[in-house]
C-alpha cells in the first residue's frame, strides 16, 4: 500500500483533536504529554491523554523520544513516518499546500530539533500559552508560524526566527510578532548579528509597505522570551543599538500575558483576513471540542 493510501486509512480513524495533534507536531516537532494537553486536548485528564497518545503510537502515527538526561524522565512525542505522511495530507486538505521544500516534516529537521529539545520545548510552551489565552477569549484570532516556516530570504543572508505570531487586527490585516525564545546559549556577538538581520528585514519591509506580501512585516514587533531578566535587559540594549524600536524583552513566562495586555483594547475583527503568501500553512489554535473516543474505555 502506498504511503498516502496508508495515511488516508489512518486519518479516517482519527478524532478531530487527534488530527490537530498531527498538524501541530508537523511544525513544532516534539511535545511533552502536558504540552499535548494544553495545545490539543484541554479538559482531558493526564491519564486519558497518555492513553490517547499510546493509541496513536500503536497505530504508527507518533513515536516517543526518551531523554534520560532529564531528572523528571520526560517523554517527548514526535511524528512517526506514517504520521508525517498523514500530517502532510492534512495540510494539503486544509489549503496550506505544504512548505514547498518539505521542510515541515522531513526526518532531518526532526533530528535537528531532537538535538535542541530544551529550546524547542521552551518555544512550544509559548505556543501552548497562546492557545489557552485564545480559547479563553482574551486574544483575537491568531496564527503561529514555526521557525522553519517563518524564515526570510534577505538576499545574501537569511533570517530564521524561532517563530512568528500573526494576530488578526481590526484593520483587516495581520499584525506580526517575531519570537526569539532565548535560553542564554547564543553568544552575544552571534545575537548581535541576528539583530542586524532583523533590522535589515524591517528596512526592506518598510520600503515595500504597499506590497501585501511585506505589509504585515513592515511594523512587526520582536519579542525576546528569556530565562533570565538580566539577559533580557542586555538583549534589549543590543536591539536598540541595532536600531530596532518595536522590541519587548522579558521573562518567558510573562510573554504571552504581556501580549494579551497589549491587545486588550483592540476589537476582534468580524472575519479573519486572508493570510499573506509568506504565512501559508500557519497553525491556527486547535479546537477544544472533545470526542468520546478520546476517553479510555
Amino acid at each position: 500500500m502506498r504511503s498516502w493510501e496508508r495515511a488516508a486509512a489512518a486519518l479516517a480513524c482519527l478524532t478531530p483533536r487527534d488530527r490537530a495533534l498531527l498538524r501541530v507536531l508537523r511544525d513544532l516537532r516534539y511535545l511533552t504529554c502536558e504540552q499535548a494537553r494544553r495545545a490539543c486536548y484541554p479538559g482531558l485528564a493526564p491519564r486519558s491523554i497518555r492513553t490517547r497518545l499510546g493509541e496513536l503510537r500503536r497505530r504508527g502515527l507518533i513515536a516517543p523520544l526518551r531523554r534520560g538526561a532529564f531528572a523528571d524522565r520526560r517523554t517527548f512525542w514526535g511524528l512517526a513516518p506514517l504520521g508525517r505522511a498523514a500530517a502532510a495530507a492534512l495540510e494539503v486538505a486544509d489549503g496550506g499546500g505544504g512548505t514547498g521544500d518539505g521542510v515541515g516534516g522531513t526526518p532531518r529537521s526532526a533530528a535537528v530539533a531532537a538535538l535542541q529539545l530544551e529550546h524547542v520545548t521552551g518555544t512550544n510552551d509559548l505556543f501552548c500559552d497562546l492557545c489557552e489565552f485564545t480559547r479563553a477569549g482574551r486574544l483575537p484570532p491568531l496564527r503561529w508560524l514555526a521557525g522553519c516556516r517563518s524564515a526570510v530570504d534577505l538576499g545574501q543572508t537569511r533570517l530564521v526566527p524561532d517563530a512568528a505570531v500573526l494576530v488578526a487586527g481590526a484593520d483587516d490585516g495581520w499584525w506580526t510578532y517575531y519570537v526569539e525564545r532565548d535560553r542564554g546559549t547564543m553568544p552575544f556577538p552571534a545575537m548581535r548579528d541576528k539583530l542586524e538581520r532583523y533590522a535589515l528585514l524591517f528596512k526592506i519591509a518598510g520600503a515595500q509597505a504597499g506590497d501585501p506580501a511585506w505589509q504585515a512585516r513592515a511594523d512587526a514587533w520582536l519579542l525576546f522570551a528569556c530565562d533570565e531578566i538580566r539577559r533580557a535587559e542586555r538583549l534589549a540594549v543590543l536591539a536598540a543599538e541595532a536600531g530596532l524600536k518595536r522590541v519587548w524583552a522579558g521573562p518567558a513566562d510573562t510573554c504571552a500575558a504581556g501580549l494579551v495586555r497589549s491587545l486588550c483594547d483592540i476589537p476582534a475583527p468580524r472575519d479573519c483576513p486572508a493570510l499573506p503568501s509568506w504565512a501559508r500553512g500557519a497553525l491556527a489554535v486547535p479546537a477544544a471540542n472533545p470526542s468520546p473516543e478520546e476517553e479510555p474505555t
